[in-house]
């Protein structure tokens, strides 16, 4: 009986080439189904981590809220410090810088507040940019020749300070809400301070 013989060096060869690409393919749909669940948890866990973070963000900006001042109180805003310290509504003509009396077309609401500059060097406060706000949401700026804030617009040395009276000429009836005072650039936002 002749010997048996083995499979031949071509045959091993084909045999081994089409073996070896499946042997991949399994490593890696192996692979894919290990890491596809650990990745989904990793996915969710950062979501649901980033939701909360988000969350947490909102509430703290609720809790912090709008700075708000009140009548009398100082406060602090760019290099200076403030003081609204009275408003009065309801006057029909005051007189101005130059000592001439001027007339509102509706009604003047009158402010005085005081600045102080807190900084450690020299700064110009502009009156320009303290505006208020009436209960609708309308921003109206002081009349230039009816206020008294010429002090404003001189430059301020460290612990010097200034007075103004600013006079806003509203319509008559205007519900006034709050002020927005600012120590800082025209496009800054001011701080609020109730006149109620």
């Amino acid at each position: 009986m002749p010997p048996k013989q083995g499979m031949s060096t071509g045959k091993k060869v084909a045999l081994f080439g089409c073996a070896t690409p499946l042997l991949v393919l399994f490593l890696m749909v192996g692979c894919v189904a290990v890491l596809a669940p650990g990745g989904e948890d990793t996915a969710e866990d950062t979501g649901t981590e980033a939701a909360d973070t988000d969350t947490g963000g909102e509430e703290d900006g609720e809790e912090e809220g709008e700075e708000s001042h009140e009548l009398g109180e100082t406060f602090e805003h760019g290099s200076f410090a403030f003081t609204v310290r009275s408003v009065e509504e309801g006057v029909a003509s005051v007189e101005g810088e130059f000592g001439l009396t001027e007339q509102a077309r509706g009604e003047y609401i009158v402010v005085e507040l005081t600045a102080e500059n807190t900084s450690s060097s020299a700064e110009y406060l502009d009156g320009s940019n303290q505006v208020l706000m009436d209960t609708d949401g309308n921003m109206y700026e002081r009349d230039i020749s009816a206020s008294s804030d010429d002090s404003f617009m001189d430059q301020l040395n460290p612990g010097q300070s200034a007075e103004a009276t600013l006079a806003y000429d509203v319509t008559s009836g205007t519900e006034i809400d709050h002020m927005l005072v600012n120590g800082k650039t025209m496009i800054d936002d001011g701080v609020r301070v109730d006149l109620g």
